[in-house]
């Protein structure tokens, strides 16, 4: 059974769980989150962890608000400039292998959507524009890493009008909404606002996250603390919590966690998931049981079913199952690159060059990464010599 922890990049890394649409979440505060804390069993990072960090705007970035942006804004609407200015000077590109500050995806020129909605915002604030972040339904996706399976989750943000005390400053009503997310519509799509403590405390679980799956057990839980600091109503922080007291071997805090998540949102995938492997560990079969029916009634299949199916078809040489369970898998997760890659693999072995020409092309479009782009980008390269 997989390991479930929650990320929000374009969306984010690790599990990021889709919230309950029905339970009322009780009042949070910092003292509800004291007992979910050990800071004995975990050895202090070298530097403090300092959110102020996240929005820190630096010598290169005001540089580039005063020469780019600011004389464009002088004439037309300081949205679009910086809009144009973030894609037409910076050329900024989107990966999801790390999240990072404004200033780290400022100096990478890339970032996942979280990343670079963070960036975004530190302009938008020095121009004065009111900046208001959204969690957008719908664009869930799932990837593996390291043994851990990953939700990740969409955020963007909107761009309001700029505060204004005289009459002729620009005052357009209308608001803007800017997205990073990759060959995707999501105008229509359905959102809810969100602080910007949450995401101060996205970022931070993300990062928790990431050095987890990293094998940094020690920084994962002070990232993870900061993210419970800065928003203790972000209840994914305490299943990414939850994972790392398992790894450290401490089940009673994992499973405490686990209940603090579940208190708050009863139809959490990825806390019902670990709560439910520490239970069979344990041999509490009939909570086991319990906690089983309540993940089936929110999620009837694994995200991974039908991918994984695939692969076993695949490995024994069955391809036109292979290809069957492939698109299936791409019916519940459409922008999987790695399903668009196996039905590629299976396509080509069935014949279909086309078909397999297409998927590649799909695997390229929906890739994550530079890295799974690259290998996409080569095995086109092939395929188009072949």
């Amino acid at each position: 059974m997989k390991t479930f922890l929650p990320l929000v990049r374009i969306a984010a890394i690790l599990l990021a769980a889709s919230l309950s649409g029905c339970a009322v979440a009780p009042a949070v505060t910092t003292r509800d989150i004291r007992p979910l804390l050990r800071d004995g069993l975990f050895r202090p990072p070298a530097e403090p962890i300092d959110s102020r960090a996240i929005f820190a705007f630096d010598a290169p970035m005001r540089h580039f608000l005063a020469r780019e942006i600011v004389p464009q804004a002088r004439y037309k609407d300081p949205r679009q400039a910086l809009l144009d200015a973030l894609s037409g000077k910076l050329r900024i590109d989107y990966d999801a292998a790390m999240t990072r500050t404004a200033s780290q995806a400022f100096a990478a020129r890339e970032g996942n959507c979280l990343s670079l909605v963070i960036m975004t915002a530190a302009f938008a604030q020095h121009l004065g524009i009111r900046v208001t972040y959204q969690e957008v339904y719908g664009y869930d996706t799932w990837s593996r890493e390291a043994g851990f399976a990953f939700l990740n989750q969409h955020v963007n943000l909107v761009l309001g009008r700029r505060a204004s005390r005289f009459a002729y400053e620009w005052s357009a009503e209308t608001p803007m909404i800017v997205d990073f997310l990759p060959s995707r519509e999501v105008a229509g799509a359905a959102a809810r606002p969100i602080s910007e403590q949450t995401i101060v405390a996205m970022y931070m679980n993300n990062r928790a996250a990431e050095v987890l799956a990293g094998g940094n057990l020690d920084h994962a839980y002070w990232f993870a603390r900061a993210a419970l600091e800065a928003d203790p109503t972000y209840a994914d922080t305490a299943n990414t919590l939850a994972v790392i007291y398992r790894q450290a071997g401490q089940l009673a805090l994992s499973e405490r966690a686990l209940r603090y998540t579940l208190a708050r949102e009863p139809g959490n995938v990825p806390a019902l998931s670990n709560l439910l492997r520490l239970l069979k560990a344990e041999d509490r079969i009939t909570e086991a049981g319990v906690v089983e029916k309540k993940l089936a009634e929110v999620q009837r299949r694994s995200p991974f079913y039908f991918y994984d199916l695939g692969m076993q078809a695949l490995g024994v040489g069955d391809y036109k199952d292979a290809a069957r369970m492939f698109k299936q898998a791409l019916s519940r997760r459409p922008y999987d690159d790695q399903s668009h890659f196996g039905l590629a693999v299976a396509a080509l072995h069935l014949g279909d060059v086309a078909r397999a020409r297409r998927e590649l092309e799909q695997a390229m479009q929906n890739s994550t990464t530079h890295e799974r782009h690259a290998i996409y980008a080569a095995k086109l390269q092939h395929l188009e010599s072949y």
